[in-house]
């Protein structure tokens, strides 16, 4: 059970609560580096081996199960996360946004996390939803929370070949059309108008976007919406649903230069592989007798489309 108080079962059976910091080290490499910090969600003892394992998740987790009643009156999407983070005592590392966000009231610009629906929304799924309407990504890393624009193509990329991976696998969702068509509408209470607009994937022609004879249709709504902000979500969810066509699975050794939003360059396949691909997911597992190991999920630059 490692080093008191962690090896006394008395500490584990009594714990109530507590915080965990995954770190990674090597004697004769670089210093520490912090995995994951987070909260324990349960605590499993066996007391005939003389072990404890720990399950938990990152703080994004006091997001997730928080709920409450609150109106957010005329304020950017910005300061909405900032006030959020400040609330669960994470540090914010907010990119200001323009604009009030939510929908048009008679007193202004309310963004409804709130009323007799709150308890359906949480903190997480708030500031997620505000993420997507900025075109912003929005994480927690150690103590901190980010929201900050989107970036299609990946800033940091780091070079891979095939012998560098224990496996490689590409899934190609055939029924995902990449010349999808979305239609988004809204009705505007403001100026008693609808409003419509339409996006498709990166190969759809405009013909066959305004005629309809593009690929799988998607239909997306929703209330008070002005011009502007009906354009950017129905190109916004063409990007999301074109970047679910095709990704790439791998497993590897453990390599920490590797993170979500952080590009690889596929290499000396001799295939279509080859090519730059953004990071979606790290899943990091170890073990003191096989060692570490690493699954990384990421999809093609080229599918993803600037919203």
């Amino acid at each position: 059970m490692g080093v008191p108080p962690l090896r006394d079962i008395y500490y584990w059976s009594t714990l109530s609560s507590g915080c965990v910091n995954v770190v990674i080290a090597n004697v004769m490499g670089p210093p520490p580096a912090s995995l994951i910090t987070g909260m324990i969600d349960t605590v499993c003892i066996d007391a005939t081996r003389g072990t404890a394992s720990v399950e938990g998740r990152d703080l994004s987790a006091s997001l997730v199960d928080s709920y409450r009643q609150l109106d957010f009156v005329n304020q950017t999407a910005s300061q909405v996360v900032a006030t959020i983070a400040n609330w669960h005592s994470l540090e914010a590392i907010v990119t200001p946004t323009s604009g009030n966000t939510g929908r048009y009231f008679g007193e202004g610009y309310t963004r409804l996390s709130t009323g007799l629906y709150s308890r359906l929304c949480s903190d997480w799924d708030l500031v997620v939803q505000l993420a997507r309407e900025s075109n912003f990504d929005a994480f927690v890393q150690d103590n901190s929370l980010f929201f900050q624009p989107a970036t299609t193509v990946p800033l940091n990329v780091v070079n891979i070949v095939a012998s560098d991976l224990v496996s490689l696998r590409l899934d190609r969702a055939l029924g995902m059309s990449r010349n999808a068509t979305v239609r988004m509408q809204s009705w505007n209470c403001q100026n008693m108008v609808p409003y419509i607009s339409g996006a498709a994937g990166p190969v759809s022609t405009d013909a066959a976007l305004s005629s309809g004879t593009g690929g799988q249709p998607y239909l997306f709504s929703a209330s008070n919406f002005t011009s502007a902000q009906v354009t950017q979500s129905a190109a916004r969810y063409a990007a999301e649903i074109s970047r679910l066509q095709t990704t790439l699975q791998l497993e590897m050794p453990l390599n920490l230069a590797l993170a979500p939003r952080t590009g690889l360059m596929m290499s000396q396949t001799g295939s279509p592989l080859d090519g730059l691909y953004r990071v979606e997911s790290v899943e990091r597992y170890y073990n003191s007798v096989t060692g570490s190991r690493q699954s990384v999920i990421a999809v093609p630059v080229a599918d993803l489309f600037q919203v």
